[in-house]
C-alpha cells in the first residue's frame, strides 16, 4: 500500500469516526460511498420525516376526543355566569368522589349535577334553570356539543346553542337546518281527526303567545320540542292540549331532522 493509500484510509476512517460521533448510523455510514453530500441529504430528508412524524403525533393529541368532564370544567363563565370555573371543578371532583354532585352557586342557591356520562351532563343549575349538554358527532369526524339551557318562568322555555370542543361557538341556524327553534312552534299543534276544521282554529286563535322548549335525550342523538302555553286559563290551556303535539329530532351529522 502507498503512502497515499495509507492516508486516504486514514481520512475515510477519521471522518467515519466524527460520522459515527455526530449522531450518523450504520445505515448512514454504509450510504457514505455515495457521497459526502449526498450521505449528508438523505440523513437531513431523514430528520425532516422525524420531525413531521413528531409534529403529526401531537396534533392528533391535540385533535382527540375531550371527556364530557373536560368540557364542563373548561366552558366558558359566560354560559352560566353564576357558575364559575371554580364550581364547576368542584362538580366533576364530587363526581368521581362518587357522593351528591351539590354546590352553592354565585346567586347563593344550590346548583345540581344530575347526570355525567361520556357524552351527556345534566345540571340544574339554579331553582327556575337547567343545563344540557350532549356531544354529537360531526359528519367531518369531530365532535360538537349541543347545548340546552332551559328557564321556568311561567313556562319553560329553551334556548339552544352549538359549540365545538373548544367552545368555540358555531352556527346556530344548522340545528334545525336553517330554522330557529321559535320557527318551529307552529308545527307543534295539529287537528285531531275527531276534531272539526273550526273548532281547531278556536284553539289556535287562543293561543297569543307561544314559547318552545326542547328536552335533550341522554340515550339517543335526539331531542324533543314542546310547545308551553302561557297566559292561558286553566281551562283554556285544558282545551288546547287537546290540539298540542311534541316532535322528535334526530341527529344525522350534520344537523336534527325530524323523526
Amino acid at each position: 500500500m502507498t503512502v497515499r493509500e495509507d492516508r486516504e484510509y486514514e481520512y475515510i476512517g477519521f471522518n467515519f469516526r466524527n460520522m459515527l460521533s455526530s449522531g450518523y448510523g450504520i445505515f448512514d455510514l454504509a450510504l457514505y460511498p455515495l457521497g459526502k453530500e449526498m450521505v449528508e441529504g438523505i440523513v437531513e430528508m431523514k430528520k425532516i420525516k422525524y420531525i413531521l412524524c413528531a409534529c403529526l403525533m401531537v396534533a392528533s393529541m391535540g385533535m382527540e376526543a375531550k371527556s364530557m368532564k373536560d368540557l364542563l370544567v373548561s366552558m366558558p363563565d359566560s354560559v352560566v355566569p353564576y357558575l364559575n370555573h371554580n364550581l364547576r371543578l368542584e362538580f366533576a371532583e364530587l363526581q368521581e368522589m362518587g357522593v351528591k354532585a351539590e354546590v352553592k352557586n354565585l346567586l347563593g342557591e344550590t346548583s345540581v349535577m344530575d347526570t355525567l356520562t361520556a357524552d351527556f351532563a345534566q345540571l340544574r343549575t339554579s331553582k327556575s334553570a337547567t343545563l344540557q349538554m350532549k356531544k354529537l358527532p360531526s359528519a367531518n369526524g369531530d365532535s360538537l356539543l349541543c347545548v340546552v339551557k332551559t328557564f321556568a318562568g311561567v313556562e319553560k322555555e329553551s334556548e339552544l346553542y352549538l359549540f365545538n370542543q373548544d367552545w368555540q361557538e358555531q352556527d346556530a341556524s344548522r340545528i334545525f337546518d336553517g330554522k330557529s327553534l321559535q320557527e318551529l312552534a307552529s308545527g307543534l299543534v295539529a287537528k285531531p281527526d275527531t276534531m272539526s276544521e273550526a273548532k281547531f282554529e278556536e284553539l289556535k286563535g287562543k293561543i297569543e303567545l307561544k314559547i318552545v322548549s326542547a328536552l335533550l335525550l341522554q340515550h339517543e342523538n335526539s331531542l324533543v320540542v314542546r310547545l308551553a302555553l302561557p297566559f292561558l286559563s286553566a281551562d283554556d290551556k285544558k282545551a288546547v292540549n287537546a290540539i298540542k303535539v311534541q316532535r322528535k329530532f334526530n341527529w344525522n351529522g350534520k344537523t336534527f331532522k325530524e323523526s
